[in-house]
């Protein structure tokens, strides 16, 4: 039997909206219960990024539907993809379609084949390893914060080998979740507000330009090249040695010995 979309009419919206804001206090704080408490609700679900409606797919057929089997009907942008465009570029999960996703999709293909992942997948599993293990008996984990761990640094590994620097591998998982709660943030505030010079602003703007670098570092670093490689050593001039024996004397006109 085969799940039919719901009219807008008949959408429900989440409940715990807020003034302003929706429910983005929800996203913010407690996102992944708060996904998976719309299930309760029906198969689509609207919720409120600021005064924007979003609606959210908890049905797994409807999902194929929009994803897969009626992709080309359903449109893949507005504002969420607008934010992380300009965190992360115009990539392959950014434009999620038009001929700009299948022109970045045929260039990211070979990433993905069987033979590519075979020579990644012991290191991504190694990785993981390394990091669970480190975890102690019987404590208490944040899994949330545990799987987006695990999560970036398998990604990591995927893209850049295990030889990526731990100071780059620290930094990444430092910037990552802020960078994602500032996305949240820019997502739901009116865009005039994004603009303003306001504190919050201008740390998501320098974050966004660390977080390129990061990554230009780390492809100079995966591809054996540095852009900017270390100046030469400076060259002194060469210091004589000093003269061995009694200290030079002179003799003044008259003297007999020196004086």
């Amino acid at each position: 039997m085969t799940a039919s979309p719901p009219t807008s009419a008949s959408v429900p919206t989440a409940p715990g909206g807020l003034p302003l804001i929706g429910h983005a206090h929800y996203l913010a704080k407690t996102p992944l219960p708060f996904i998976t408490s719309l299930r309760d609700h029906g198969s689509v679900v609207r919720i409120r990024l600021g005064p924007t409606p979003a609606y959210v797919v908890t049905d797994p057929e409807l999902t194929r539907t929009v994803l897969v089997t009626e992709a080309a009907h359903f449109a893949k942008g507005g504002k969420v993809f607008e934010v992380l465009r300009g965190v992360f570029g115009d990539g392959l999960a950014t434009v999620a379609d038009g001929d700009t996703h299948l022109r970045n999709r045929r260039l990211m293909q070979p990433m993905f084949n069987k033979a590519h992942i075979a020579t990644r997948g012991n290191a991504m599993i190694d990785q993981v390893r390394s990091m669970v293990s480190a975890w102690e008996e019987e404590q208490l984990r944040n899994v949330f914060v545990d799987m987006n761990d695990v999560t970036l640094a398998a990604f990591l590994v995927a893209l850049f080998g295990m030889d990526l620097p731990a100071n780059l591998q620290r930094e990444f998982a430092v910037l990552m979740p802020v960078i994602m709660r500032g996305a949240i943030r820019q997502t739901i505030l009116p865009p005039w507000v994004t603009r303003l010079p306001l504190p919050a602003n201008r740390a998501h703007t320098h974050r966004v330009a660390r977080l390129r670098a990061l990554i230009d570092q780390a492809i100079d670093h995966h591809s054996g090249r540095w852009a900017h490689p270390p100046p030469p050593p400076m060259i002194r001039p060469k210091v004589q040695d000093a003269p061995t024996g009694p200290p030079p004397t002179t003799r003044r006109p008259g003297c007999s010995k020196p004086c």
